[in-house]
């Protein structure tokens, strides 16, 4: 039985100790004159890479601060393109712009990258992310700290403690209750690897051997290392967090190696009882129990007096904001993980070292959760709705190359909880306008064209009877099709859709995102489909770029241990439709922002496009838009599926405003098609005219087509020459 027993943990163990799991990498932030970044994010992300701030740098992983001018000396990093050495560099800002670059010897350089940040690590039997700590990374003061406060004889003893068992039995005795533990770290990792939390004899018995078994067949290194990986600290939501590697994230958003010896001193705390000693919802219990640890580690010279004098002082310094993760990004890792479980088998990836690198971008991921926690928080206070009732959900892209930089799927967004981005099918409203006049335009159509926006009823393919309605209860008569387009007109747009039919729209939509069409019901016009705002960013990636379809894609490349390509994701893109219509369709988005639904965004006057969406009965608020760089989509709503009272201009593009101040526009610049001209057309009635006599707004129209002037704007010579440029070319 002791032969099985052994043969069984000891293969168990090997195994999970030699398997590498796959490590996850964020996307490298890049410096390079221009770019808008101050000294302060710069400073952030490095905290997050663990470097350690001084005076001045010494040495790789640290860095110095002297006004707007930053020193660091990077860390040698392996990148899929090849090794980078350690590397000194100075960086100088203006204002919120990098200005220059030095190296070493005060040379200039182009562009620096720094080392990507781990997100997480993929393992085969947890199907759960941890941050794993390679035994050279652990803080010397921790795995002390251990020893001193959970096992203090570890070096010495052969699995389990028979005095450490008495001192604990005597204490307990004395103190009418489990005041402290006879377990050796040895028989903790037992525990969380091998048992269940039965309380009998035999599990007991059980639990010594299999302690004793792998004491006698690893090194003690090799068993600490595995305690400080699997150890559990804490619960967050439905996710638990083991590993002190994802533990210093949890509680400090910061890496192991860059915790105070207070920090550390609470992480050994709390493993005493994880729930007991919660430091979010038992502040005061756990620093007593924190500061019984740093007695404890002043008692056996671990800190020097004014070190543990000052420790003792301090706050628990755990985050309280809406994330409390660190560079955890759940919401993120589940498409990396459903991009990976159609390539790669599950327990390869957990133990063949692999290196995976993605898309996510930190600071585009930072600026997307601090806009959904930032405006919804707002949002509720200014309606007076309950705190936390709101949702929300953001996905962020590079249109032309698919690359998801930022996934939010909830407003706790370090919660592992149900993925509203990728999982949420809502209703989209009047994000899909824009597929229905495409098709028109595709028909031979022109932006200036009339449709009536007037009353109309509609008998379904069951023959009931469907009325819309515009939001405003108003019809407006004939109105040109970019201006129905922009004021999100349902009367209009139901008009226009029937005319080309409904099945034809529904076709078309189906095309753009590459799946079968849906059922062509007349509400289909007025946005009644269910799309994930994941999808939602696939359709509009087609008119963020000019009628190509781009995959959107979480992976860059996967290596293997020994820094071989396994896999590279290569740009992967269709043209699904005409460029010229794309972009008379963008440039009717672009009416949207300055004058239509969007025009309450701050940057109602920029070169950005948009389009705002609303469910029946509020339930669902979106936004969709993009601008020379960047696409985002936002959702905001409530998870029971009940009304908001917000539209999407009112909840969605709130959101959609700061992520968007955060990240900085770049302006879009829209080509004028092909066989087509700029015309200047009066918003209201789509003649042509001037500052003068109307409301002008540049559009792309057909070389053939010539508006009539809006009366009273008169006779100009220019509106002669471009008769006679028609007569000629026709």
């Amino acid at each position: 039985c002791l032969f099985q027993l052994d043969r069984q943990i000891t293969e168990t163990f090997r195994g999970r100790l030699w398997s590498v799991p796959a490590r996850v990498h964020a996307q490298p932030l890049e410096l390079y004159a221009g770019r808008r970044l101050d000294a302060d994010q710069l400073a952030r992300e490095l905290d997050r890479l663990g470097y350690r701030r001084l005076p001045r740098p010494a040495g790789p992983g640290t860095f110095g601060r002297t006004g707007a001018t930053l020193d660091v000396v990077l860390r040698p990093f392996r990148f899929p393109e090849g090794a980078r050495p350690e590397l000194p560099l100075r960086v100088h800002f203006e204002d919120d712009h990098v200005v220059r670059l030095e190296g070493p010897a005060g040379d200039p350089l182009d562009v620096v990258r720094l080392e990507p940040a781990l997100i997480g690590s993929i393992f085969p039997s947890h199907g759960e992310d941890r941050l794993i700590v390679e035994p050279e990374d652990v803080p010397p003061l921790l795995a002390e700290a251990l020893k001193v406060v959970e096992d203090r004889n570890f070096d010495t003893h052969h699995g389990f403690d028979p005095k450490a068992i008495a001192r604990a039995f005597w204490v307990n005795l004395r103190a009418g209750g489990i005041e402290q533990g006879g377990s050796t770290l040895t028989q903790q990792l037992v525990k969380s690897y091998y048992l269940d939390n039965r309380r009998t004899l035999g599990r007991k018995v059980r639990e010594l051997a299999m302690a004793v078994i792998l004491d006698a067949r690893f090194p003690k290194a090799q068993l600490l290392g595995a305690y400080v990986n699997e150890v559990y600290v804490g619960q967050d939501g439905d996710r638990a967090v083991h590993g002190f590697g994802l533990g210093s994230q949890f509680f400090f958003g910061k890496p192991l190696d860059a915790c105070s010896p207070a920090e550390l001193a609470l992480l050994v705390a709390v493993i005493r009882g994880p729930s007991w000693y919660d430091p979010f919802r038992h502040p005061e219990r756990a620093r007593a129990r924190r500061d019984l640890v740093l007695d404890q580690m002043l008692a056996f010279g671990l800190l020097d007096p004014p070190t543990h004098e000052a420790a003792v002082a301090s706050e628990l310094g755990v985050l309280r904001g809406q994330r409390r993760a660190g560079r955890y990004y759940p919401a993120f890792m589940d498409l990396v993980r459903e991009q990976l479980d159609r390539d790669y088998d599950r327990e390869r990836l957990a133990s063949a070292g692999f290196r995976i690198f993605t898309t996510l971008d930190p600071v585009a991921q930072d600026t997307a959760e601090a806009a959904v926690t930032g405006e919804l928080a707002r949002l509720e206070a200014a309606r007076g709705l309950p705190e936390d009732e709101l949702e929300a959900a953001v996905v962020v892209t590079a249109p032309r190359t698919g690359d998801v930089l930022a996934v939010v799927g909830g407003r706790r967004p370090g919660f592992r909880g149900f993925n509203r981005a990728l999982r949420a099918q809502r209703p989209v409203g009047s994000l899909l306008k824009p597929v229905v006049y495409l098709t028109a335009l595709e028909d031979g159509r022109h932006l200036a064209e009339l449709v009536d926006d007037t009353e109309i009823a509609v008998e379904d393919p069951r023959g009931d009877d469907w009325v819309p309605t515009n939001f405003d209860g108003v019809a407006h008569g004939p109105v040109p099709l970019f201006r129905a387009l922009a004021d999100s007109y349902n009367l209009a747009t139901v008009r226009l859709g029937l005319e080309l039919g409904v099945d034809r729209v529904a076709g078309r939509l189906g095309a753009l995102l590459d799946v079968p069409a849906p059922e062509p019901w007349p509400s289909l016009l007025l946005g009644a489909h269910e799309l994930s705002p994941l999808e939602v960013a696939r359709l509009y990636g087609v008119f963020a770029d000019g009628g190509f379809a781009t995959p959107l894609k979480a992976i860059v490349a996967v290596e293997d241990a020994e820094g071989d390509r396994v896999d590279r994701y290569p740009l992967r893109t269709r043209q699904v439709a005409e460029a010229a219509p794309v972009t008379a369709v963008d440039h009717a988005l672009r009416r949207v922002m300055s004058h239509g639904t969007g025009r309450g965004s701050r940057f109602a006057g920029a070169a950005v496009a948009g389009k705002t969406g609303t469910s029946d009965g509020y339930r669902d608020a979106w936004f969709a838009g993009f601008d020379g760089r960047h696409l985002a989509v936002v959702w905001v709503g409530r998870d029971d599926n009940a009304g908001t009272g917000l539209t999407g201009s009112a909840g969605a593009l709130p959101v959609w405003d700061a992520l968007f101040a955060g990240l900085g526009v770049v302006p879009l610049t829209l080509p004028v098609p092909e066989g087509h001209r700029l015309v200047e057309l009066d918003y209201e009635t789509g003649l042509r005219a001037d500052p003068a006599c109307g409301d002008p707004v540049p559009l792309p129209l057909p070389s053939a087509v010539s508006p009539r002037r809006k009366p009273g704007c008169g006779f100009r010579l220019r509106d002669l020459g471009d008769r006679l440029r028609e007569w000629i070319d026709s």
